[in-house]
Protein backbone atom coordinates (compact mmCIF):
# COMPACT_ATOMS: atom_id res chain seq x y z
CA UNK A 1 0.00 0.00 0.00
CA UNK A 2 3.00 2.26 -0.35
CA UNK A 3 1.88 5.78 -1.09
CA UNK A 4 -1.82 4.91 -1.17
CA UNK A 5 -2.64 5.06 2.53
CA UNK A 6 -5.86 3.04 2.32
CA UNK A 7 -8.02 1.09 -0.09
CA UNK A 8 -11.79 0.75 -0.20
CA UNK A 9 -13.51 -2.37 -1.51
CA UNK A 10 -17.29 -2.38 -1.74
CA UNK A 11 -19.33 -5.60 -1.60
CA UNK A 12 -20.71 -4.98 -5.09
CA UNK A 13 -17.16 -4.89 -6.48
CA UNK A 14 -15.82 -8.10 -4.96
CA UNK A 15 -14.72 -10.62 -7.58
CA UNK A 16 -15.55 -14.14 -6.40
CA UNK A 17 -13.50 -17.11 -7.59
CA UNK A 18 -14.39 -20.80 -7.59
CA UNK A 19 -12.93 -22.77 -4.70
CA UNK A 20 -11.75 -26.37 -4.53
CA UNK A 21 -15.31 -27.70 -4.37
CA UNK A 22 -18.41 -26.77 -6.37
CA UNK A 23 -19.98 -25.16 -3.30
CA UNK A 24 -17.05 -22.93 -2.36
CA UNK A 25 -16.50 -19.34 -3.50
CA UNK A 26 -13.70 -17.08 -2.36
CA UNK A 27 -12.24 -13.60 -2.75
CA UNK A 28 -8.57 -12.95 -1.87
CA UNK A 29 -6.92 -9.72 -0.78
CA UNK A 30 -3.31 -9.03 0.12
CA UNK A 31 -2.98 -6.70 3.09
CA UNK A 32 -0.20 -4.95 1.15
CA UNK A 33 -0.57 -5.27 -2.62
CA UNK A 34 3.13 -4.43 -3.03
CA UNK A 35 4.31 -7.32 -0.83
CA UNK A 36 3.37 -10.84 -1.97
CA UNK A 37 4.24 -12.20 1.47
CA UNK A 38 2.07 -9.78 3.41
CA UNK A 39 -0.93 -11.12 5.34
CA UNK A 40 -3.58 -12.63 3.08
CA UNK A 41 -7.29 -12.06 3.74
CA UNK A 42 -9.79 -14.47 2.21
CA UNK A 43 -13.57 -14.17 2.26
CA UNK A 44 -15.08 -17.61 1.72
CA UNK A 45 -18.69 -18.64 1.10
CA UNK A 46 -19.52 -22.32 1.63
CA UNK A 47 -22.74 -23.92 0.35
CA UNK A 48 -24.80 -26.05 2.78
CA UNK A 49 -23.30 -29.49 3.37
CA UNK A 50 -19.92 -28.71 1.76
CA UNK A 51 -17.02 -30.70 3.24
CA UNK A 52 -13.37 -29.64 3.33
CA UNK A 53 -10.91 -32.49 3.96
CA UNK A 54 -8.46 -32.35 6.89
CA UNK A 55 -5.53 -30.06 6.14
CA UNK A 56 -3.01 -27.59 7.47
CA UNK A 57 -1.22 -24.44 6.31
CA UNK A 58 2.41 -23.34 6.45
CA UNK A 59 1.56 -20.12 8.30
CA UNK A 60 -0.46 -18.96 11.29
CA UNK A 61 -4.17 -18.64 10.59
CA UNK A 62 -7.21 -16.80 11.95
CA UNK A 63 -10.84 -17.43 10.97
CA UNK A 64 -14.01 -15.52 11.92
CA UNK A 65 -17.49 -16.86 11.15
CA UNK A 66 -19.60 -14.07 9.64
CA UNK A 67 -22.76 -16.14 9.21
CA UNK A 68 -23.89 -19.73 9.22
CA UNK A 69 -22.24 -22.67 10.90
CA UNK A 70 -19.39 -25.11 10.41
CA UNK A 71 -18.17 -28.11 12.35
CA UNK A 72 -14.39 -28.47 12.51
CA UNK A 73 -13.54 -31.95 13.71
CA UNK A 74 -16.03 -32.29 16.58
CA UNK A 75 -16.40 -28.57 17.41
CA UNK A 76 -19.26 -26.45 16.07
CA UNK A 77 -18.54 -22.81 15.21
CA UNK A 78 -21.30 -20.30 14.52
CA UNK A 79 -21.75 -16.60 13.81
CA UNK A 80 -19.21 -14.52 15.71
CA UNK A 81 -16.96 -17.46 16.66
CA UNK A 82 -13.23 -17.40 15.92
CA UNK A 83 -10.49 -19.98 15.41
CA UNK A 84 -6.71 -19.54 15.57
CA UNK A 85 -4.23 -22.17 14.36
CA UNK A 86 -0.45 -22.15 14.41
CA UNK A 87 1.43 -23.03 11.24
CA UNK A 88 1.48 -26.79 10.65
CA UNK A 89 -1.50 -27.54 12.91
CA UNK A 90 -3.83 -30.01 11.20
CA UNK A 91 -7.59 -29.69 11.49
CA UNK A 92 -10.76 -30.95 9.88
CA UNK A 93 -12.73 -32.18 8.28
CA UNK A 94 -14.77 -29.00 8.04
CA UNK A 95 -18.45 -29.76 7.52
CA UNK A 96 -20.70 -26.84 6.61
CA UNK A 97 -24.10 -26.50 8.28
CA UNK A 98 -27.54 -26.61 6.64
CA UNK A 99 -27.64 -22.85 5.96
CA UNK A 100 -24.12 -22.58 4.55
CA UNK A 101 -21.34 -20.54 6.08
CA UNK A 102 -19.41 -17.35 5.29
CA UNK A 103 -16.04 -16.72 6.92
CA UNK A 104 -13.16 -14.28 6.82
CA UNK A 105 -9.75 -15.91 7.02
CA UNK A 106 -6.44 -14.16 7.66
CA UNK A 107 -3.14 -15.89 6.95
CA UNK A 108 -0.05 -14.30 8.50
CA UNK A 109 2.04 -14.92 5.36
CA UNK A 110 0.39 -15.10 1.94
CA UNK A 111 3.11 -17.26 0.40
CA UNK A 112 2.56 -20.02 2.99
CA UNK A 113 -1.26 -20.07 2.93
CA UNK A 114 -1.73 -23.00 0.54
CA UNK A 115 -3.81 -25.92 1.76
CA UNK A 116 -1.71 -28.96 2.68
CA UNK A 117 -3.72 -32.22 3.01
CA UNK A 118 -3.18 -34.31 6.16
CA UNK A 119 -4.08 -37.85 7.23
CA UNK A 120 -6.36 -39.72 4.83
CA UNK A 121 -6.69 -36.59 2.68
CA UNK A 122 -2.89 -36.57 2.21
CA UNK A 123 -2.87 -40.24 1.17
CA UNK A 124 -5.74 -39.63 -1.28
CA UNK A 125 -4.01 -36.58 -2.79
CA UNK A 126 -0.82 -38.60 -3.25
CA UNK A 127 -2.71 -41.47 -4.90
CA UNK A 128 -4.46 -39.02 -7.27
CA UNK A 129 -1.11 -37.41 -8.17
CA UNK A 130 0.42 -40.83 -8.90
CA UNK A 131 -2.56 -41.83 -11.03
CA UNK A 132 -2.45 -38.56 -12.97
CA UNK A 133 1.28 -39.02 -13.65
CA UNK A 134 0.43 -42.23 -15.44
Amino acid sequence: MAGRGHRDIFARDIEWGQGTGPGIQYARFLMDEDDTNSPLIILTKFAPGEVVDPHTHGTNYFEYVIEGEQTVGKTVFGKGDMRFAKAGTGYGPIVIGPEGCTVVIVFQEATAANTIPVGKAKALALAEAIAAAG
